[in-house]
């Protein structure tokens, strides 16, 4: 049986070092190993990390993939996906301009549309479709994604074989995830995510993805079941947490904050209801079941909340929404629809993404929290707080967390005095898989914050690439994204208007 190993880019990290100790880990195993690299001579392939097809950006990522190939030892082949084919049959039939249309979009089953938006959108943060380069963009990104589709389509039925890859939720990994369920070819998505502590982060999911909501659930409780050791209870994956600890390989958003700082208005003598909201675009675009809510998208769930708390609210409560830290930066309308929601005299208060205001004081001091799919909502159950989901997240059947059948349902929730909180065992088993459900390759190492090696070493291109890729980043964010997309995409929707 063959093992490809799919390395898209190498820009990526610990993406490339883990896929590269599993790579050496099969072959040292005697395995028969195959990697699978893109080949851009044709065509510049986009992606998620480069999602406006910039040439510098896919040598970089060449390059990198170049130096830690280097490094592997033992036997195995390589093989090169070129984009040499514009599939315009299948894209000229598409409706590129409406984000809920195109999301819909599939071709021989395979969720093509949801993966492209999370790509486009993960990168642009343009989750409303407003860019003057989203058809351009999107375009690009469904060509590319089909060429690797059709490549692997037809290497799976040469041979019996295995395919490894990393995290699954982009363009260029999804539609062989949907390929390789369809066609029952023996699937591994690895994910990495630390807890803070121990370096046993590398996950791996058989034949789903991390975000399966099903199949996550029942991995974790499986996990809780049969294999956590239960001794620590996991306290410290939210003690550190709170102390502004990488966990879940995310960098820390609080340690801007101040600590103990509540909001202005903040008032002990009434109820304070907090709204953490999250970055809408990661879970918006995987669909399925994540698409049964209430609530079109996490906007809508706040402005209708912000509409009937004004007219119920009898001066007992204070509505506050928390925007996410990592909003800061987003310059998009969205964005900006629900910092202007700010409205003291109703009681509504928004906490901008930048604000210095402690998060996690907020929620400790919370009566109610409010999230729509962010990790805050299992914070918020070990820390005994009456957490409220509103979208969908992994956690939600663990039954801690309230889950409200409609926007009614949530009024009801919101305003009920002395909603008392779920039980907190919910958020320790949780907390148990990713404490100890993970295991580590003894070729890697490392960490967030001082970087990750494979045998040992930091995969790194040479000054001169790295200056160039700085460069072509900074190129992408200004001049592709902000400039050209941002801007012209305002001057030309408003001139559409008049």
């Amino acid at each position: 049986m063959k093992h490809l190993v799919f390395i898209p880019t190498g820009l990526n990290s610990p993406m490339l070092e883990v896929l590269l100790s599993e790579a050496q880990k099969l072959i040292d195993e005697k395995k028969s190993v195959e990697i699978i690299l893109l080949d851009h001579s044709h065509k510049v392939f986009a992606c998620s990390k480069n999602i406006f097809s910039q040439k510098i950006i896919s040598i970089s990522s060449n390059e990198k993939i170049k130096y830690g190939l280097k490094r592997l030892s033992g036997y195995y082949k390589i093989d090169y996906i070129t984009n040499n084919n514009n599939y315009k049959n299948i894209t000229n039939k598409i409706n590129f301009k409406d984000s809920e249309t195109f999301k819909k979009f599939k071709y021989e089953d395979v969720d093509f549309g949801n993966a492209v938006y999370s790509s486009y959108v993960g990168l642009s943060r343009d989750a409303n479709f407003d860019g003057f380069l989203k058809v351009y963009s999107c375009k690009n990104l469904l060509t590319s994604s089909l060429n690797m589709y059709f490549f692997f389509k037809k290497k799976i039925f040469k041979n019996k074989c295995k395919i490894i890859l990393f995290n699954g939720r982009h363009n260029e990994a999804r539609p062989i995830v949907r390929l390789c369920q369809k066609n029952k070819i023996l699937l591994d998505v690895l994910e990495f995510s630390g807890d803070g502590e121990k370096n046993i982060g590398v996950r791996r999911f058989k034949n789903h993805l991390p975000t399966d909501l099903v199949e996550m659930e029942k991995v974790i409780k499986d996990f809780w079941k049969y294999k956590s050791p239960k001794s620590n209870k996991c306290d410290y994956y939210f003690k550190y947490k709170k102390a502004g600890r990488v966990i879940n390989d995310k960098a820390s958003y609080i340690l801007k904050q101040k600590k103990k700082l509540l909001p202005y208005h903040w008032d002990n003598k009434k109820k304070n209801i907090v709204y953490f909201t999250s970055s809408q675009d990661e879970y918006s675009c995987l669909g399925g079941i994540y698409d049964k809510t209430i609530y079109k998208n996490q906007n809508e769930s706040i402005f209708k909340i912000v509409k009937d708390f004004k007219k119920i609210n009898n001066n007992k409560y204070n509505l506050f929404i928390r925007c996410h830290p990592y909003l800061e930066k987003v310059f998009w309308k969205y964005n900006e629809d629900v910092i202007n929601l700010h409205d003291p005299k109703n009681k509504v208060f928004v906490i901008k993404p930048g604000s210095l205001v402690s998060s996690y004081e907020m929620l400790l001091n919370a009566d109610k929290v409010l999230t729509y799919n962010s990790q805050t909502g299992i914070e918020a159950v070990y820390w005994e707080k009456p957490s409220i989901i509103l979208g969908r997240r992994i956690y939600e059947n663990l039954n801690c967390v309230y889950k409200p059948k409609n926007h009614k349902d949530v009024l009801r929730l919101l305003f009920k005095d002395n909603l008392k909180a779920k039980s907190k065992l919910g958020s320790i088993i949780y907390a148990s898989y990713w404490v100890d459900g993970g295991f580590t390759y003894g070729t890697f190492s490392g960490s967030m914050k001082l970087g990750y090696k494979f045998k040992r070493k930091f995969i790194s291109n040479s000054f001169f690439i790295k200056s160039l890729y700085l460069v072509s980043k900074a190129i992408q964010y200004y001049t592709y994204n902000y400039i050209l997309n941002f801007q012209f995409g305002k001057i030309f929707k408003n001139g559409k208007k008049k």
